[in-house]
């Protein structure tokens, strides 16, 4: 791997983005029919329902309900006497303390149940038949691996090039190894300093930077990455002061077109990022197993049987699906309760049974991919010798 590479890969990226202005593509084979299909299935897939607003009624079942929790919560802040009779005597303070501690448990209860739906983001269901979501880079290797697998290998493979073309090299660290708003404040920080020079050039406190400024800091460095060796390879040189204080120090003959020409690197540049690696295989369904291609596994015993915590989880379970059961709750207050936990997934496994049923073409999708990317990657798989074939996708249930 030579530094040609990474010039030649950014070069590539700066001529995508050009033509990716342009618009999609269009194959000279295609009909025109085919097309428009393909943008309304386009369109239909990345449409999104708008959320409805509350209607009058169950804005007012909601003030309703708050309305009652409010006046249970001034009834339980209200003194109350002790005198009560408990059995043959007075009750103590200690059976009243115990009382409110359970009335705020159960409260505390109430809310946990109808609060916010809880996000669960995770990369795949645990029953996909595949081992793993894996990515290709081929910039820096031929590998398909995992994504923690690839962050110390995209890691060192800057670190190896860095020597060679230090200010591009640390322009797609920045890109890369940072989260992309943090990247982009420090670039536009970064920015600010080189503008600065370049419309002062003889101004001395320009080509000055203190390291122990907040600002600095907060956005350049330490808080970026790779920021610091961006500022060192575009000329800037690291000094001690006469207090003490480190700076940053931009000599005077140093090559203003070269700065220029490192801060347009800091302002395109994009970051290595892996590619999902399809994993496309092809199934066969073997003769009587049409119902499903997975290979049928014969569990023990254990995967069917409940454990006593499960056992008591079940009753617990039961007991506060009773207690809601009683209580009155809104149609707001419903639906949280079914909703109380969501679980969206990263990645999605798409199988497409081919013509005469025998085979099926699998492969790994990313949830954000429309109906478009699937149709491309069929074509690429099955239909490159014909290319002008025209087909259709059609859903079990035949729609």
């Amino acid at each position: 791997r030579t530094m040609s590479a990474i010039k030649k890969w950014f070069e590539d990226k700066k001529r995508e983005k050009k033509f990716s202005r342009i618009g999609p593509g269009q194959r000279l084979c295609d009909s025109s029919t085919q097309r428009n299909a393909q943008a309304a299935a386009a369109a239909a897939s990345s449409a999104s329902t708008p959320r409805l607003a509350p209607s009058a009624s169950a804005a007012r079942a909601g003030a309703a309900a708050l309305a009652r929790l409010e006046r249970a919560e001034a009834e339980k802040k209200a003194p109350r006497p002790i005198g009560g009779l408990r059995g043959s005597g007075l009750r103590t303070e200690a059976e009243v303390r115990q009382e409110i501690q359970l009335e705020q448990q159960d409260r505390q209860l109430a809310v946990d149940k109808f609060s916010e739906p809880v996000e669960i983001n995770t990369d795949a269901a645990p029953v996909l038949a595949v081992k793993g979501v894996y990515f290709k880079c081929p910039l820096v290797s031929p590998e398909s691996l995992s994504w923690e697998e690839w962050k110390p290998k995209i890691r060192q493979f800057l670190a190896e090039q860095m020597g060679q073309d230090s200010a591009l090299c640390a322009a797609v660290a920045i890109r890369t190894l940072n989260p992309a708003d943090r990247a982009e404040e420090c670039a536009q920080t970064i920015a600010k300093y080189v503008n600065n020079v370049l419309a002062n050039p003889g101004e001395e406190k320009y080509r000055r930077i203190r390291l122990g400024n907040a600002v600095f800091q907060q956005r350049v460095h330490p808080a970026c990455e790779s920021a610091l060796d961006f500022l060192l390879a575009c000329g800037f040189q690291r000094q001690a002061g006469d207090s003490g204080e480190d700076f940053l120090v931009l000599p005077p003959e140093a090559d203003l077109e070269a700065l220029a020409a490192a801060l347009e690197c800091l302002q395109t540049a994009e970051g290595i990022e892996p590619l999902l690696d399809r994993c496309t295989s092809l199934l066969e369904i073997s003769p009587g197993s049409a119902a499903s291609v997975a290979n049928r596994v014969a569990l023990p015993e254990d995967f069917y049987s409940l454990t006593p915590e499960e056992l008591e989880l079940e009753r617990l379970r039961l007991r506060q699906a009773a207690e809601s059961e009683e209580m009155l709750r809104t149609r707001q207050m419903r639906e949280r309760e079914r909703q109380r936990e969501t679980r969206r997934y990263r990645f999605c496994l798409v199988r497409v049974r081919l013509p005469g049923g025998r085979l099926i073409l699998q492969a790994t999708f990313a949830a954000t991919e429309q109906l478009a990317d699937i149709y491309s990657w069929l074509r690429d798989e099955c239909l490159e010798a014909s290319a002008a074939t025209a087909f259709r996708l059609v859903s079990p249930d035949k729609r």
